[in-house]
C-alpha cells in the first residue's frame, strides 16, 4: 500500500513538471484578438476615421496589409479612377460649306455695333429663316449695310463664327460703331424710308403711355420714355409713333419690385381712332414687397426698316438683360404684332 502512494506521488510531481516547462500554444484566432486589441498607431489627418470602425471598401487590401506588416506604418492610398463624362448643355459646333445663293435672292439680318449677332435671314421664296440655315448661305466676301435712325454706313464682312456659350453665330468687325446698327446685305434695301426722332420728355407721350398702363389696370410710380421714332410704317402717307418705355426702382440688372417695367408700344391711327399697341410689355408686380432677382429683359426700340422689300417696315428692338444682350424683329400688320426674328446671347 505505501509502495503504490508513492509511485503515484512520483508520477504526479514528474507531470506538473513536465506541464510547466511547456511554452503557450497560440492560435490564429487568438493572434488575431490580440492585433486588435493592441493600440494604433496615430497617423494625422485620420483621427476621425480610427475612432469609430472603418468600414471595409473594396480596393484597400493592400493599404491595410501593409498597415499590418510593417513596424512604421504606411498609408498607401487606393485612388478611385475619375469618372469620364460628356458636358451636356453645350451644342455641338455646327459644320457646313457655305453655299451663296444668287444676289438678290437671300440677305442675312445682323445686329450689334461691332460684334454683330446673326438673328436670322430673308430668302425668297421661303422668307424669314433662322439664324442656323442663314449661316449656311452666307461667305467671307459678303458685304453689308448697316442701318439706325441716325444713319447708315457699309461694312466688309468677315469670317462667321459659332458662340456655344449661347448656341448663336456672329461676325466680328474692324469696324466698332458708337451704336447698335442693324444689318442686311448690301444693295438689299434699295430705299430707306426715313424715321425721324422725337424728344423723350414731349408731355402728349407721356400721357398716351401713362393713359396705356391705366387701360391695362396698372399704374407705375413713373414714367421713362427711352426712345420715340415717328415713320411712315405702311407707305401710306400716314405717320406712326413708336415709342420704349422703361423703368425700374433699383439700378441693378437682376432685381425688380412691383411697379417696375420695360415696354415697347406704337400710336398708329385706325379709322378715326388712334390705338396705343404693345410689341413686347413686361411689368412687374410681386407678392413680396422687397426686391425680387428676375433677371429682367431691357426693350428699347432700334430702329424700323423694311427688311423683306414688301413695303410695310419691321420693328428692330433692342434686348438687355444681366449678362446678355440681343434683338428681336416684329412684323406688324395693322394691328397684330408677330415676332419674326430673335436673338439674345450671353455676354462674353
Amino acid at each position: 500500500m505505501i509502495t503504490v502512494k508513492k509511485s503515484f506521488m512520483i508520477f504526479v510531481s514528474l507531470f506538473s513538471l513536465i506541464a510547466c516547462s511547456q511554452k503557450p500554444i497560440v492560435t490564429p484566432e487568438a493572434t488575431a484578438s490580440a492585433s486588435a486589441a493592441s493600440a494604433t498607431p496615430w497617423v494625422e489627418g485620420t483621427e476621425m476615421a480610427l475612432a469609430s470602425p472603418t468600414p471595409w471598401v473594396a480596393g484597400t487590401e493592400t493599404a491595410l496589409a501593409v498597415l499590418s506588416s510593417s513596424s512604421t506604418p504606411t498609408l498607401v492610398p487606393s485612388l478611385t479612377p475619375l469618372p469620364t463624362f460628356t458636358p451636356a448643355g453645350i451644342p455641338p459646333f455646327p459644320t457646313f460649306t457655305p453655299y451663296p445663293l444668287s444676289e438678290g435672292t437671300f440677305s442675312p439680318v445682323l445686329y450689334g455695333s461691332g460684334s454683330f449677332l446673326l438673328l436670322g435671314g430673308i430668302k425668297k421664296g421661303d422668307g424669314w429663316i433662322s439664324g442656323v440655315q442663314a449661316a449656311q448661305y452666307m461667305f467671307n466676301e459678303m458685304d453689308y449695310d448697316f442701318f439706325n435712325p441716325n444713319g447708315s454706313i457699309q461694312i466688309q464682312g468677315s469670317i462667321l463664327e459659332f458662340d456655344p456659350t449661347c448656341g448663336n453665330h456672329f461676325m466680328r468687325s474692324s469696324v466698332v460703331m458708337p451704336e447698335p446698327m442693324v444689318g442686311v446685305a448690301s444693295g438689299w434695301i434699295t430705299e430707306k424710308r426715313g424715321t425721324t426722332g422725337l424728344s423723350t420728355d414731349d408731355p402728349a407721350y407721356i400721357q398716351a403711355v401713362a393713359e396705356w398702363f391705366q387701360s391695362q389696370g396698372n399704374s407705375p410710380a413713373e414714367i421713362r420714355i427711352t426712345c420715340i421714332l415717328q415713320v411712315d410704317m405702311e407707305g401710306d402717307g400716314v405717320n406712326e409713333v413708336l415709342l420704349s418705355a422703361s423703368y425700374f426702382t433699383e439700378k441693378f440688372a437682376f432685381l425688380t419690385e412691383t411697379g417696375d417695367y420695360s415696354v415697347v408700344l406704337m400710336r398708329k391711327v385706325i379709322g378715326n381712332n388712334v390705338l396705343t399697341i404693345p410689341l413686347v410689355k413686361d411689368y412687374y408686380v410681386s407678392s413680396d414687397p422687397e426686391l425680387e432677382m428676375s433677371y429682367p429683359n431691357t426693350y428699347t426700340l432700334a430702329e424700323a426698316v423694311d427688311l423683306n422689300g414688301d413695303g410695310t417696315l419691321e420693328v428692330i428692338v433692342d434686348v438687355r438683360r444681366w449678362e446678355g444682350w440681343g434683338a428681336i424683329v416684329y412684323r406688324v400688320d395693322g394691328q397684330n404684332v408677330r415676332e419674326v426674328l430673335r436673338t439674345i446671347c450671353s455676354a462674353p
